[in-house]
This record gives structure tokens, C-alpha cells and sequence, in this order.
């Protein structure tokens, strides 16, 4: 979509409008004013250059010929036309009426159109020196051209100004006498009055007597007496001061109105639909004249929105920076400014902060935002601007008002109190899960060969691509880089396999160089990539340490490392590890570490959902998904949660505390960290509904406690699966819950033991857990997904312990990543050094991978809308319960909803 070009601040720039336009605070639109926004281009080609950007803005609110949002723009020609002429009010107002969003209704401008017929009457150099009364009667006559109900009561009243109608003479004469004042002057007298009595006299729609400066009360004149007498004023007065008086008339009757029509509203339809912003868009000429104009409407604009207290507007003005009386963009200084243009200068990141900013209602009219367009580039790849998507409606408001009549009707009917009864006794209590059409994760089986022996298998296939690079770089046909690989030790024994991620995270990125490494040897603008691949012990214990290696290795002269990818868990010292090689400026793709506070800095960029997405779609999962069993068979949505974390586990406390702010309700938090004790912390809850707990045994009893008081309770397990396995001993058999059900949401740290039926044992447990794939064989799997899942199977076998946990597929995503930075270094500067890395990554990704759309826009750490999927534990196996997020670049493949029948919405990122 043509617009702006690619620049410093312009994305976020246009996140910020678009989040002005279509707030998310449905009251933001009545509460906080934004100040007007002055947008400048420089150079040569500057009108140009202001043209684009508007005619950018202008598709993003008008992309499919329909308005999304209403709006009006002026561009320079009639701007220039209007020039000391005709305020440009006139205009807006009237376009602001054509073509609103579609099922919305008509917006109801009822002051300011009457403020039109008055200063149309006014500029008019043909119109007669009015009186109070003939201002009103030639306001009447063109209140009734637009109104079907007064112009029908006209009518009957007869055509003629004397009222009559051919026919015999009583009958003409009855209708003079009796028809003529009922339908026709009583209407008009009653309209009249009503006018006065609600732009004068009330003290809450008076804002022609504020604006007047005239008190409210019965005591105020008529307002088409003082109307005739502002008019009679301006007429004396200089043609283009008159015209700026009329301009902040129509501004203040235009604010007014609108700020009418965006007050919320939950049982009208017509403020129902109200939930965008209107939006002004000028581009200003590059004559002195017409850019007067401009001026003078961002000048009167601010004023008149603080008085009427209107937020309901955005108000965007393109011009060359020569145009008006600013400074240019580029700092050299300019004629001095007056009124509107002395606003706040910056770049359009400062523009953004200040939208995103707003609060309230300032005390003083807010001055404009200037802001200094980005230059034009000669690239291809312009940003992407994609259209406003406000909510939409399948009625429109009259019909919507109808269909209600309709079933207010049939509800107050027998039939209909029968129906309500048969809805209210029976709700939906399907279980969630169960579904014999779903893909499940079967049964994998574990492998015969010892988990070290796994683990050198995979670093094995690593050492035989990194030799194969050698050969092909050393023949002089190619560029080669380094990626450092940064894991934890493998797992002692078979059993530990099912808690350790460190094979699976070597597969995928020894399938990922593999690809990655066919790709460049089809295409020389592609880089051949090496891993190194370096063990930081068991549970990272030795990350910082391996961490500060990389960065002396980095530093080294001749050094071909671009980039580490890994940190398959949320620790404090993967955390330090990241904070170290942010610092030496390396740029690091995390795998399945989740924490958001593994974000430290710039730096780092993950392909996982964060803790904050995945606690989110849980809790609403908790709260409206059929998930806790009573036992005959049917579920119910949970009322109360108990949350079981440990505080020295980064990943653990965090996802934990999310949970439960998320989930309402207030749930209960249960502590407890492995091999420590609550050193002399005094046991039960606390003021905050804290309890802290020193053995397993304890924690299993305090469980059973909160279940047997609400038996509508989940357990929300944040910890680690090894304790998760050793609380299920103890609650089985030596808690008082005993056969009693119990239904546990965990998170992906459960996911492995699960698929490999760790649980699969205990009967009385109902466990939903977290991962980031969907089985293979899924129908929703994109093609990228789907050869991965083929390759994985070849080299390691169908039924490999680690083909449906995701872990391989995201370790595969973050290579995907970090190469496609490294490829886009290479063909723009043909250098790919770390610091050209770091710049493709901040300039945004869009890719497919196997684990989901790789959506990571400019100045994004994590891809937006990872795909996250939570099973059901199963017999038969693990099964899909739930699945949102972007698996697939194309709409089909986004799933928006979940539930029967798709019944709830996904939660989205911002």
C-alpha cells in the first residue's frame, strides 16, 4: 500500500494513529483529547513527498472503497480555492457525512448543520440583511429539505405561504385556518424554541452561549436574534477575519456534535458503533495563501476542541516544510511562527509517544505535533501499511433495533419465556476434549540408545555440515559464518529425557543448517552457516561463563560469529548470559525460553510466546473452557485457581504470577522450591493469599484443601515437571482427596512427560498443558511445518519422543531467523557482520517457520501472534483443545477462535 517510506519512527508512527483512530479504551474517545499533527517534507520533491504520505494515510482508512472509519480530507486545491474565502469546516463537515463506515448509521450533525445554513447565509453577498425571525424561517426551510417527518408535516399544511390549496373556497379557507398553523407554524415555533433553549440556555449543550460568552438560564435571549446580530457583526468586519470567525463557529458546532456521537454507550445501537475516532486529514498547498488556511484551521481547531471538551477527533496535516511559517525539517531555521505551527517539534517517534500519551483533558489547547517525514529511499520494499480494522457489524443499527423489538417480543410470548427457561436450565456442559476427529499426538516411544549417545548423534550431524561448509567455502564458491550454540547438558538417564530439552534443540538446528546450507549452495547472495555448538552444563549452570567466552571469541580479529541461538530455558543464569552478550552487542534468537524477563535488551528476540501471551490464553481458557469434570460426565468453566510456583525459578514466578492476575477471582498461590526450606517464613496463607510450603507432602495437602472447599478449583501448575510428577504420588494416595478428580493446566515444561505418558497412569486427573506445535498430521499445518515434520521422522523415526513437543521445530525457527538476518546483510552491503545482523533483525522478519508465522515487525522481540496450542491428555494420547495464533501467513491459516463452534475469541498481541 503506497505511503510512507521506510524510516526512523515511521512504523511506530502509524501503530500510534492507528491505535488513536480505533482506540482500545472504548472511553478514550470521550476522555482524551490528541493534539493536532503537523507532518513535514523537505527537499525538493517535498509536495510530493506530502502527497504520498496522505494518500497513504487515506487508503489505510479507505482501502476496500468502503470507509472504515469516517473521515474527510482536503487536498491542496481546495484548500487553496477556500483560502480567505470560505472556512474549510464547510467542507470537512459535509464530507464527513458521505459514505460512512458501512452498518454504522448516519452521524447525526445537528448544530452544525444549522451553523452551515447560517454562514452560507452569511457569505452569501446576495442574501438580504436578515431579522431574527427570517434567519430562523430560512433555517426552518432548509431543516425541512433534510428531515422526511417535518417536511411531510409541511406539506400537509399546504404548499403555498399562505397555506392554501386549489379547491372550493371553504375548504380552502378550513385549511388556512386550521391546517396551515398546526403542521406548519407550530412545528416551526417549537423548533425555534428548542433551539434556544438548547444552545443557549442549557448548561450542558450550550455551546454557543460559552463560546458567546453569554449566560445560561431562562434569562437568555433568543438565539436567532443574537445569530442575526453576530451576523450583521462579521459583515463590518475585514472578509478574512470574518471568514476565521465563521471557521471557529463551525468548529465548535462540528466538536460538539461529535463529541455527542462518541459518548459510549451499551444499549443504543447507533453508540454501540461508535467506537473509532473521526479522522481530518489536510494536505497543505506550498502557496502562502492556501497554507494560511491551513494554519488557520490548526490554530482554531485546538481552541474549539478544548472548549467543547471534543477527543473524538485526529486531526493530520501533510505539508512542505517551506509552506508554513515552521522550522524546517532538517533543523535550518525558517520565518518565524504564530498560533498553530509553534507546536512541539520532533521525529515521528516523539508524534507516536505523544498520541500514545494522551490523558485526560488539558487545561490549555494543545499545541500541534511537528514532525519531519522520513525520506523518500530508493528500495523496493516500502512499509507496509495495513488498513484500520475497527470492529464491524452484521446489521445496521435500525435493523439491529428492529430484530430486538422482534425478540423482546417473542420472549414476553409463552413461547418465548419457555424457550428462555429451556436456554437457562440446560448450558452447554460438553467436556472440553474427547473430540474422536481431532489429531492427537500418539504415544511416542522411547529410544534404546542412552540419551548421551542421542545427544553426540546430533552434535555429530552438526561437526559432518560444519566439514561440509569447509569444503564448499574452501573452494572458493561461497561466504561462510558462525553461529554459536549455546545449550545445557543432556540427561543422565532414559527417565530424564522426559524433562531435558537439549536433544531436540541439537536436531532442529542440525536440520535447520542443513536446509539453510542447500539453500546457499543454490544461491550465492545466501550465506553458509557453521554451528558451534557449546555445552553450559547441567540446568545452564555454566551460561554466564560460556556466555563471556563467546564475547572474547566475538572480539577476536578475523572472528566469523554473527550470532548465538539457544537458551532453552528461563533461568536467572540464562538471563545473566543474555544480559552478557547483549552487552558485547551480539545478537541472540532465543528457542523455547518463554520469561519475559529474558528480555534485557535490545539484543535479544525469541521465537516462542512470552509468558505474558501464554498466561493470558490460559486464564481465559480456565475461566470460559468446560474443563472441570464432577464427575457424571459434564463439565463446567473453573471458579477458583490455585497456583503452584517457586519464586527462585525465573520462569516458574513469573508465569505464575501472570496466571493469577489474569484469572481473577483472586487465586490462591501455593509456593514451594525444591530442596529449600521456607527459612522460618511462617507457614499458611498470607495477607496477599500466599502460602509457602517445605515439602511435597505439604503442598499435595494444601492442594486437597482448596479442592475439597471448591470443587470447581484447577490447579495451575507453573513449576517444573520433575516436582509436577512427585505432587501427583503424593495427592494420589496420601492426601484426604483420594479418587477425587482433579483437573491440572500446566505449561510447556509439562509437555514432554506428558506426550510420553508420564500421567497416563492416574485416572482421576484431567491435565491440559501447553506447546507450541500442533501434532503432525494436523490439517492446519503450513507446508513448512509439514516438510519438517517428514524430515525430523526420516532422520529420527515417526514415533521419536520429541517430534510433538515443538522443541526441535522452534530450535529450527530461531536458525531460520537468524540466517535470514545474515542473508539480508549479505545481499544489501555484502558484509555480514554482527552489527549488520542486528540491523536486519531490527528492521523486522516476516517468514514462515515450522513452529508457526514468523511475524517479527520492526522494533518486536517476539513474533506476533505466536501460535500456542493446549492439549488434552488423553488414553488415546494428547489431543488439541485449543489453538490460536498465525500458523500460516495467509487468513485461513490464523486461528481467531476456540471453543465449540468457535464460540471465544483468541486473545491477540497489541
Amino acid at each position: 500500500m503506497p505511503g510512507f517510506t521506510e524510516g526512523e519512527g515511521a512504523e511506530e508512527f502509524i501503530e500510534a494513529l492507528k491505535g488513536a483512530v480505533v482506540p482500545r479504551d472504548r472511553k478514550a474517545k470521550g476522555r482524551d483529547l490528541l493534539p493536532p499533527v503537523l507532518l513535514l517534507a523537505d527537499g525538493e520533491r517535498a509536495a510530493a513527498h506530502a502527497h504520498q504520505a496522505m494518500r497513504g494515510l487515506r487508503r489505510m482508512l479507505y482501502p476496500d472503497g468502503a470507509k472504515r472509519v469516517p473521515y474527510a480530507a482536503l487536498g491542496p486545491d481546495e484548500i487553496r480555492a477556500a483560502a480567505g474565502r470560505r472556512p474549510l469546516t464547510l467542507d470537512l463537515g459535509r464530507e464527513l457525512c458521505v459514505d460512512v463506515p458501512r452498518r454504522t448509521g448516519r452521524l447525526r450533525l445537528t448544530d452544525f448543520f444549522l451553523t452551515r445554513d447560517i454562514v452560507e447565509q452569511a457569505l452569501d453577498p446576495r442574501a438580504p440583511e436578515p431579522d431574527g425571525r427570517a434567519l430562523r424561517d430560512h433555517c426552518y426551510a432548509q431543516r425541512i429539505a433534510r428531515g422526511p417527518l417535518l417536511r411531510a408535516l409541511w406539506t400537509l399544511g399546504g404548499d403555498s405561504a399562505e397555506g392554501g390549496t386549489a379547491g372550493p373556497g371553504w375548504v380552502a379557507e378550513l385549511r388556512r385556518l386550521l391546517m396551515r398553523p398546526l403542521f406548519q407554524l407550530l412545528p416551526r415555533w417549537w423548533w425555534g424554541r428548542r433551539r434556544t433553549r438548547l444552545l443557549l440556555r442549557s448548561t450542558r449543550r450550550g455551546w454557543y452561549a460559552d463560546w458567546r460568552r453569554i449566560s445560561h438560564g431562562r434569562t437568555a435571549e433568543d438565539f436567532f436574534e443574537n445569530a442575526t446580530r453576530l451576523l450583521r457583526a462579521e459583515r463590518g468586519r475585514d472578509p478574512e477575519a470574518a471568514v476565521g470567525r465563521w471557521e471557529e463557529l463551525l468548529l465548535h458546532a462540528l466538536l460538539a456534535d461529535l463529541r455527542r456521537a462518541a459518548r459510549p454507550g451499551r444499549i443504543s445501537p447507533w453508540r454501540r458503533r461508535r467506537r473509532t475516532r473521526c479522522v481530518f486529514l489536510l494536505e497543505l498547498p506550498e502557496g502562502a495563501a492556501g497554507a494560511a488556511a491551513g494554519e488557520r484551521f490548526l490554530e482554531r481547531y485546538a481552541e474549539a476542541a478544548r472548549d467543547t471538551r471534543c477527543a473524538a477527533v485526529v486531526v493530520v496535516a501533510a505539508s512542505p516544510a517551506g509552506a508554513v511559517g515552521v522550522s524546517r525539517a532538517d533543523g535550518a531555521a525558517s520565518s518565524p511562527a504564530d498560533g498553530a505551527t509553534a507546536g512541539e517539534s520532533g521525529g515521528l517517534g516523539r508524534a507516536a509517544a505523544r498520541l500514545r500519551g494522551a490523558s485526560g483533558m488539558p487545561s490549555r489547547a494543545p499545541r500541534p505535533l511537528r514532525a519531519a517525514l522520513p525520506a523518500p529511499v530508493p528500495e523496493p520494499e516500502g512499509l507496509d501499511l495495513d488498513p484500520v480494522s475497527p470492529r464491524t457489524f452484521r446489521l445496521g443499527p435500525v435493523a439491529e433495533l428492529a430484530l430486538t423489538g422482534v425478540v423482546v417480543a417473542a420472549l414476553l410470548s409463552a413461547p418465548g419465556v419457555w424457550l428462555l427457561d429451556r436456554v437457562t436450565d440446560e448450558p452447554d456442559r460438553g467436556c472440553l476434549g474427547g473430540a474422536s476427529s481431532e489429531v492427537v499426538a500418539g504415544r511416542p516411544e522411547l529410544s534404546a540408545d542412552s540419551p548421551r549417545k542421542q545427544y553426540e548423534d546430533a552434535r555429530r550431524l552438526i561437526r559432518e555440515e560444519n566439514a561440509r561448509v569447509d569444503r564448499e567455502v574452501g573452494d572458493g564458491d561461497g561466504t561462510a559464518r558462525t553461529v554459536v550454540h549455546i545449550g545445557s547438558d543432556v540427561a543422565a538417564d532414559q527417565e530424564g529425557q522426559r524433562y531435558n530439552a537439549a536433544v531436540p534443540e541439537l536436531r532442529g538446528i542440525a536440520l535447520a543448517q542443513r536446509a539453510l546450507n542447500d539453500e546457499a549452495r543454490n544461491d550465492s547472495q545466501k550465506v553458509w552457516l557453521r554451528v558451534d555448538s557449546r555445552n553450559a552444563g547441567d540446568d545452564f549452570a555454566n551460561a554466564p561463563r560460556i556466555a563471556r567466552q563467546v564475547a572474547e571469541d566475538a572480539r577476536k580479529k578475523g572472528s566469523r560469529i554473527i550470532g548465538v541461538v539457544g537458551f532453552s530455558k528461563s533461568l536467572k543464569q540464562t538471563q545473566e548470559a543474555v544480559r552478557i552478550l547483549g552487552g558485547a552487542r551480539i545478537p541472540v534468537v532465543g528457542t523455547t525460553a518463554t520469561a519475559d524477563l529474558m528480555q534485557v535488551d535490545g539484543y535479544y528476540r525469541r521465537v516462542a510466546p512470552t509468558d505474558s501471551r501464554e498466561a493470558a490464553i490460559e486464564a481465559d481458557f480456565a475461566r470460559r473452557g468446560n474443563i472441570m469434570d464432577d464427575g457424571t460426565g459434564s463439565c463446567s468453566p473453573a471458579r477458583a485457581a490455585v497456583v503452584v510456583k517457586d519464586p527462585r525459578d525465573l520462569y516458574s514466578d513469573e508465569i505464575g504470577t501472570l496466571f493469577a492476575e489474569r484469572f481473577g477471582a483472586r487465586p490462591f498461590t501455593l509456593e514451594y522450591t525444591p530442596g529449600g526450606r521456607s527459612g522460618g517464613i511462617a507457614q499458611g496463607p498470607g495477607q496477599d493469599g500466599v502460602a509457602r510450603k517445605d515439602s511435597i507432602g505439604e503442598l499435595a495437602d494444601a492442594v486437597c484443601e482448596r479442592v475439597i472447599a471448591n470443587p470447581r478449583t484447577v490447579v495451575y501448575w507453573a513449576s517444573r515437571a520433575l516436582q509436577f510428577s512427585a505432587f501427583l504420588d503424593d495427592f494420589g494416595d496420601n492426601t484426604a482427596c483420594e479418587g477425587r478428580k482433579l483437573t491440572v493446566l500446566g505449561g510447556n515444561d509439562l509437555t514432554t512427560a506428558a506426550l510420553a505418558g508420564e500421567y497416563a497412569d492416574r485416572p482421576w486427573l484431567r491435565l491440559y498443558h501447553t506447546v507450541h506445535v500442533l501434532p503432525a498430521g494436523h490439517p492446519r499445518l503450513s507446508d513448512i511445518a509439514k516438510k519438517f515434520n517428514a524430515d525430523y521422522a526420516r532422520d529420527f523415526g515417526s514415533h521419536d519422543l520429541w517430534r510433538d513437543d515443538g522443541r526441535a521445530a522452534l530450535a529450527y525457527d530461531a536458525m531460520q531467523l537468524m540466517a535470514e538476518a545474515a542473508n539480508r546483510a549479505f545481499r544489501s552491503t555484502d558484509n555480514v557482520e554482527r552489527s549488520n545482523v542486528q540491523i536486519g533483525l531490527d528492521n523486522g522478519i516476516r517468514k514462515q517457520g515450522a513452529s508457526g508465522y514468523l511475524d517479527v515487525g520492526r522494533g518486536r522481540s517476539v513474533p506476533r501472534d505466536k501460535p500456542l496450542v493446549i492439549l488434552h491428555h488423553t488414553d488415546r494420547g494428547s489431543e488439541p483443545v485449543l489453538y490460536c495464533g498465525a500458523f500460516t501467513q495467509n487468513p485461513a491459516g490464523r486461528a481467531t477462535h476456540w471453543g465449540p463452534q468457535g464460540k471465544f475469541s483468541c486473545p491477540r498481541d497489541s
